[in-house]
């Protein structure tokens, strides 16, 4: 027999039971309604809107490119041709070596090496977009100072520096950071065309002596930018790339399905894309909102897709690399989940995969 009072027990156990039932069934509810229904993308410059800054939907007319065209800075000539040419200022190694914290900072054969590959992560599998030092022949630059056409291009195609921002104003508060410059032409995309849009003449990476930088990526520390990480970044911004969660009223994709592979039409590069307004945690032109930025050197997916836009690849299909890139399922239903509860407790959370910094406001000529 079950007397009165075992038997309330037992009925506010039930009830508890059913509640707990409940709101587990709702946040997988949610779960996989934000599985159907998120979708993630890329986003050009802040300040190319096509002069219609209340309407997104057309600033992909308005995107800066390197353009498609044959030569090199050797011959005067800026472009994608024989790779897009980057110099290293004289004292970059030692003006940042002693920003290192680690243990055992990296030498300067290890810093260059570093630059390489933080760049080549931008080109892997693409037939056209390489990267190559050039600093031996071309001594890296800044438009003097005044100087009424800095579109004219300075140094090489890409220059690498480390300043003070009381040399170099913009660096203030920031890790580091990225201007390019271009002309009011049409560039020359890769099928051989004029596509819409600003051609890009040079790009300035410029790193602070007064941030910390960390080498070894499995031994992060605390307050310091990782420096390969950071690097990649900047480099995004050189292709004119933005942050997405910094702009997500500007994000473009192709579908609305999470993680999947942009596909994006050579000829018509525009083509399917569509405004998209949830941010991509695992894109590596994510702002750390002010952090410093910690380890992220693999590009996402949607961090393709921003470069495929902007230099489309001539293939019926993506390479199996590009498509091995879509995040492993644990991943995405972690980063679900965190979204899901993100949303149930009004959290703001944000994944910390850009960097500490914030870009001018650039010039156009031409």
């Amino acid at each position: 027999m079950v007397d009165r009072q075992e038997r309330q027990m037992l009925d506010n156990q039930s009830g508890r039971n059913r509640s707990f039932r409940v709101g587990l069934c709702c946040i997988l509810a949610l779960i996989f309604w934000l599985w159907g229904a998120v979708a993630y993308g890329f986003v050009i410059d802040e300040t190319l809107t096509n002069n219609t800054p209340n309407n997104p939907a057309d600033d992909l007319q308005d995107v800066a490119r390197w353009s498609n065209v044959p030569g090199s800075v050797a011959s005067n000539i800026r472009g994608l041709g024989e790779g897009l040419e980057y110099a290293i200022a004289p004292d970059f190694c030692s003006r940042i070596i002693p920003l290192f914290a680690d243990t055992k900072p990296p030498t300067c054969d290890q810093i260059q090496t570093s630059i390489q590959t933080a760049m080549a992560h931008w080109g892997q599998d693409h037939p056209s977009l390489t990267f190559k030092n050039v600093t031996s022949q071309r001594s890296a630059q800044l438009p003097p100072q005044g100087d009424p056409e800095p579109w004219r291009g300075f140094g090489a195609e890409i220059d690498l520096f480390v300043l003070s921002p009381q040399d170099y104003p913009f660096l203030a508060d920031f890790g580091a950071y990225t201007s390019f410059w271009y002309l009011n032409e049409n560039p020359i995309g890769l099928q051989g065309r004029p596509l819409p849009g600003k051609t890009i003449t040079s790009a300035d990476i410029v790193f602070s002596n007064q941030a910390c930088y960390f080498w070894d990526p499995r031994k992060p520390i605390q307050g310091c930018n990782h420096f390969e990480s950071l690097l990649a970044h900047e480099v995004g911004h050189a292709l004119s790339l933005d942050h997405p969660n910094e702009f997500p009223q500007r994000n473009f994709d192709t579908d609305n399905r999470l993680g999947n592979v942009m596909s994006i039409d050579c000829q018509n590069p525009t083509k399917s894309l569509k405004l998209s307004t949830r941010i991509d945690p695992q894109a590596i032109m994510n702002s750390s909102l002010g952090q410093s930025l910690g380890t992220q050197t693999q590009l996402s997916v949607d961090d393709l897709g921003g470069r495929n836009f902007l230099y489309p690849i001539c293939q019926a299909r993506a390479t199996a690399k590009q498509l091995s890139q879509r995040p492993p399922s644990w991943q995405l239903f972690g980063v679900l989940l965190l979204g899901s509860f993100t949303i149930v407790f009004g959290t703001t959370t944000l994944m910390q995969q850009g960097d500490k910094r914030r870009r001018r406001r650039y010039k156009s000529g031409g």
